[in-house]
């Protein structure tokens, strides 16, 4: 599904990727985790457009996109949330949530189902008309991800989703990133905190001062030395 083949970014003189090399298949809960300025958010922003690769590829569904704007991307088919929260303060859930389905020239009567559905899905139904400057943190975080959602994206980029909630609200938003991957959603996480990262992956990539150190399967990353020695311990 998504491809990125040798990927470098340098800022000044910060190496922040080299030679990074990622393969996801649909279907599946990925993440990215490593130490803070590892480079998780900067591989997103290559990802989605918001900067350029210094070099190296970077393939969607069979179609390199490496040099593409975002909003091309957007429209090919991946959509993301952020780590700062990035919605219209002043506009409802339902109007958050609808912002994302502009992309497309839809009826109203489609566009309102599209909504209604996922804010059912991601638990915010109740919630449709509240201004989202009012809510508590993991609603915010549910209605950016509904935004992404909205946009009919097949592949789904959480930039820590899970992270700075209690436990129970970060067993809620487990519960939904699970029910996405159930619905057919392609997740590619960051995360911080190990305990719902290894709940929810399928497969998890570290990263370690711009590079790929370690890739594998949850348990195999949490007996890898090499990511204790920079990252677990």
């Amino acid at each position: 599904m998504l491809e990125i083949r040798n990927v470098c970014k340098r800022f000044k003189g910060l190496q922040a990727l080299q030679e990074v090399s990622i393969t996801l298949q649909e279907g599946r809960i990925w993440s990215l985790i490593g130490p803070n300025g590892a480079g998780k958010t900067t591989l997103f922003n290559l990802i989605t457009g918001v900067l350029p690769a210094d070099s190296g590829e970077i393939e969607f569904l069979g179609t390199e996109i490496t040099h593409w704007k975002p909003h091309e991307i957007c429209r090919l088919g991946i959509a993301r949330t952020y780590q700062q929260k990035n919605l219209f303060p002043n506009l409802s859930v339902y109007d958050n949530v609808a912002a994302g389905t502009l992309k497309e020239k839809l009826g109203e009567r489609e566009r309102r189902e599209r909504v209604e559905e996922i804010l059912k899905l991601i638990r915010l139904h109740d919630k449709r008309g509240e201004v989202v400057s009012s809510l508590p943190p993991l609603a915010s975080k549910l209605v950016e991800l509904g935004r992404a959602l909205a946009t009919a994206a097949r592949l789904i980029l959480l930039d820590e989703l899970i992270g700075g909630l209690v436990p129970a609200e970060t067993e809620e938003i487990c519960a939904v990133i699970e029910a996405l991957k159930g619905k057919g959603y392609t997740i590619f996480q960051i995360g911080h905190e190990m305990g719902p990262i290894m709940r929810t992956s399928d497969w998890i990539f570290v990263l370690d001062e711009g590079r790929k150190i370690a890739e594998g399967t949850p348990e195999q990353i949490r007996r890898n030395q090499a990511v204790h020695d920079v990252y677990l311990e």
